[in-house]
């Protein structure tokens, strides 16, 4: 696993990494839609690629596409637990109005991280015991999800966020199935540690490191010339 001390090399090396080892796929669908065929859609991919980015600060990722990325964490959070579509999506409307169904998305964050209070009860936990190995926030619904693939609905990218309090500072784990290195990787990590800040505060514990585990870490053919 590659160890950064900043964003900026971090950043670099993953390109660098993704235009020389990366492999051709062809995905028969992404999210709700059925690609098969289609050139543009063709990706070349690292599979299963981690790395960790010591001392974690969010205000220190280049390139976040805002005002939406802290609209839409503030979404994420919104302790409702029911905030879809919310208003955060209008800010990326190209990006996500096709996803937008009878006026609201397969799914949200803020849905999932309240899903049974999970994301209140990992705080809680976490307050009562530092060194817990229990503390995973999952955005996957085992339940519902697998319903859904083969382009029939949109899934999250994200399988979840694994929270640790080690060597005097909170630590993230996050998780992802699939993330688009051109229209979504610098978001992602920006959120993520927008997460790890956010327990952070609420338990009162010093920020750590963020690592970030991607099954498929991909770029789109019609996005090549456009990333490297």
């Amino acid at each position: 696993m590659r160890i950064y001390i900043n964003w900026q090399e971090c950043l670099e090396e993953t390109k660098r990494d993704l235009a020389e080892m990366g492999i051709l796929v062809k995905p028969k669908s992404m999210q709700d839609k059925i690609v098969e065929g289609m050139e543009e859609y063709e990706t070349k991919e690292l599979q299963n690629y981690s790395y960790t980015l010591l001392n974690a600060n969010s205000s220190t990722i280049t390139g976040v596409i805002q005002p939406w990325a802290d609209k839409e964490f503030e979404e994420r959070i919104d302790k409702s637990g029911m905030v879809n579509p919310g208003t955060a999506w209008l800010e990326r409307k190209e990006v996500w109005d096709e996803y937008m169904h009878d006026g609201k998305m397969a799914y949200t964050y803020n849905e999932r991280f309240f899903r049974n209070n999970q994301l209140a009860k990992i705080i809680e936990r976490l307050k009562e015991d530092h060194d817990s190995r229990q503390l995973w926030l999952s955005v996957w619904d085992p339940n519902e999800d697998p319903d859904k693939l083969g382009g029939v609905s949109r899934v999250p990218c994200s399988l979840g966020y694994n929270f640790q309090f080690r060597d005097g500072a909170l630590n993230v784990h996050y998780v992802m199935r699939s993330c688009d290195f051109s229209t979504h990787f610098t978001n992602d990590v920006y959120l993520g540690i927008k997460l790890l800040e956010y327990v952070a505060k609420e338990t009162g514990l010093p920020v750590g490191n963020f690592t970030h585990t991607m099954f498929s870490l991909h770029v789109y053919k019609k996005d090549v010339v456009e990333v490297f």
